[in-house]
């Protein structure tokens, strides 16, 4: 029911989706379709800041983080060796593409705008988005706010731009949608894909006080879809631990060094991503010999090797915490009358490889947060 291109980015709707209204047929940036007491919003454009075409008004947004100042005063600064600089949006354009190493700007900001007309354009655009995303009269929105297409060439200071794509997740998104049931909790779900290491699901409770079941509701997920998750592992291991090993080798070359107080002086993105996969990888470490590249092959071979990986998880990869409070997300919730949200973080192997099975997950968790 979408298109999409070869590299999972979501391009537009197919045939198949004809049932459901597109709310926004002629924006560039995301549409937003609605049915079966529903909605779905699909982002359109890259979010990285610069990978985009102001002229044709096609702007890098990425509508999971906070709307910036465009020079103002920031609670947040960067420092990669000449200085604070202020995470703003000028200061993150006037420094692109260096500023996309460092987490100061990217997992803070929206967008990167190098005047005030092109703030001015950039904001009303991720106004719009959050205008669909809390006014509607639905049951269940759910949005993939990474789901566009990357156009941009890798470089040193982005090695591996296409990765930024939740790739695959429209393709799930369409197959959640079902008729709903009156009675029950309203439900944002903020839904993304990734190729960090050993989990097929991860689930974000957003640090909100009312998703305090959510625990339980993991724990029958995973026993429940045990058995059709396991069946995928053999093929998810050869392509993740490959995977993993190419990024790994990158750093190494590049690097050196795998430390996360190196790697904070060269790429704060670098150093996030080692330190998810040390999280991961646990006890299958020697970390008396601190954090190394071979140290880091050994534990991708011995984690696999461990009985009883958990396959579904909350709060491993991203609590979606942060994200929640750069974008008050409770304060709007309340507003917006939903009762609660999630953020859900599928593998991209699943993704891909087994939609209705992802589908299927997705919907059995929802059935559980959202009941009575």
């Amino acid at each position: 029911m979408v298109r999409e291109s070869d590299l999972g980015a979501y391009l537009a709707p197919a045939p198949g989706i004809t049932a459901l209204v597109n709310r926004t047929a002629s924006d560039p940036h995301f549409d937003v379709f609605d049915g079966c007491g529903q909605r779905l919003i699909l982002a359109k454009c890259s979010r990285l800041p610069d990978d985009e075409d102001v002229a044709l008004g096609r702007y890098g947004i990425d509508f999971h983080r906070a709307l910036p100042s465009y020079n103002g005063a920031s609670e947040v600064t960067c420092d990669w060796g000449e200085g604070p600089i202020m995470v703003n949006a000028c200061n993150y354009a006037r420094n692109l593409p260096q500023a996309l190493r460092f987490r100061e700007f990217t997992a803070n900001l929206a967008f990167a705008a190098g005047t005030w007309q092109e703030y001015q354009a950039k904001r009303h655009v991720y106004q719009d988005f959050y205008h669909y995303l809390y006014h509607a009269d639905a049951q269940m929105v759910l949005a993939t706010p990474h789901s566009g297409e990357v156009r941009r060439a890798p470089d040193d200071f982005h090695p591996f731009p296409q990765s930024e794509i939740d790739a695959w997740v429209a393709r799930v998104a369409v197959r959640c949608l079902r008729p709903t049931r009156t009675g029950r909790k309203r439900i944002l779900v903020s839904l993304h894909s990734t190729d960090y290491f050993g989990v097929f699901l991860d689930v974000g409770d957003f640090g909100l006080p009312q998703n305090q079941l959510v625990s339980r509701a993991v724990a029958e997920l995973q026993a429940d879809f045990s058995t059709s998750l396991a069946a995928l592992v053999p093929a998810y291991r050869d392509q993740i631990v490959r995977y993993t090993r190419s990024r790994l080798q990158w750093i190494e070359q590049r690097w050196g060094n795998f430390e996360p107080q190196h790697l904070a002086s060269v790429s704060t993105a670098a150093r996030s991503e080692v330190r998810n996969l040390v999280k991961i990888l646990g006890d299958c470490l020697d970390s008396a010999n601190g954090v190394t590249y071979q140290g880091l092959l050994r534990g991708l071979d011995t984690y696999w090797a461990g009985p009883g990986r958990p396959l579904i998880t909350l709060n491993r990869i991203f609590s979606g915490r942060k994200t929640a409070r750069l974008l008050h997300l409770a304060d709007q919730l309340h507003g917006a009358g939903i009762d609660t949200a999630v953020q859900i973080e599928c593998s991209r192997f699943l993704t891909r490889h087994a939609p209705d099975l992802a589908a299927a997950l997705i919907i059995a968790l929802l059935e559980k947060v959202a009941a009575p």
